[in-house]
Order: structure tokens, then sequence, then C-alpha cells
């Protein structure tokens, strides 16, 4: 009995602190339809002039801690992605930053291969 009051609590913990693994799908230079269809409908959404920001969140990614995973996109096109990570216990909602325009990738660099 006491194996399974240490492995119930531990399997909990390791399903709490796993990433969504559509974030990963998310690549560089993706539309902004393409990010909407992969994540879904941002929980965020801010934007600049050509300059938007989704964010994500994902909550139990540590001890009372939630995951916030910002997709920048120029033009409808992904430019970048970071996260950040805030400790509270509860909801994402009330807990997304502002996004910070300065730290936006400006720009998308086109990759050719040489004939």
């Amino acid at each position: 009995m006491k194996f399974f009051g240490l492995i119930i609590p531990l399997l909990l913990l390791v399903g709490c602190a796993s990433q969504p693994s559509a974030m990963f799908e998310v690549n560089y230079g993706d539309t902004k339809s393409s990010v909407i269809e992969k994540l879904g409908p941002p929980e965020n959404r801010q934007f600049k002039e050509d300059y938007e920001a989704f964010q994500y969140c994902t909550t139990g990614t540590s001890f009372g801690a939630s995951t916030f995973n910002i997709i920048w996109l120029r033009n409808g096109l992904v430019t970048g992605m970071n996260s950040y990570t805030v400790n509270h216990a509860g909801m994402c909602s009330g807990h997304f930053r502002q996004i910070s325009w300065e730290d936006a990738p400006d720009h998308i660099i086109e990759i050719r291969e040489k004939n």
C-alpha cells in the first residue's frame, strides 16, 4: 500500500510538469491562422502596428507556478517565441504580462539554398 501512496503523487507531479506538445508544433514563419489551428485562440492577445503577440498559459508546471508562452507575429507570420513563469496559486487569468514591444523579434530572415 505504501508503494501506491508514493507512485500516485509522483505520477500527478510528472503529468502537471509537462508542456503541451502542441506548443512545439509552432514554427518560425507559420501563419497566424496556423498558430490558432494548432493551439486554439490565444488566452491573451495584444498588438501594436503590424506586431501581434499571442499568450498562452499552462498551469501546474511547477509547485504553484504557471508557464506563459508568448508567440510573436509580424504581418501575420511567427517571428519568435519565448516564455516566462509566474508563481501563484489558481487560474492564469489576471497574470498575463503587458507585452514589452522592445522585446519583439522585428523581422523574418529568409533562408535560401545556393544552387
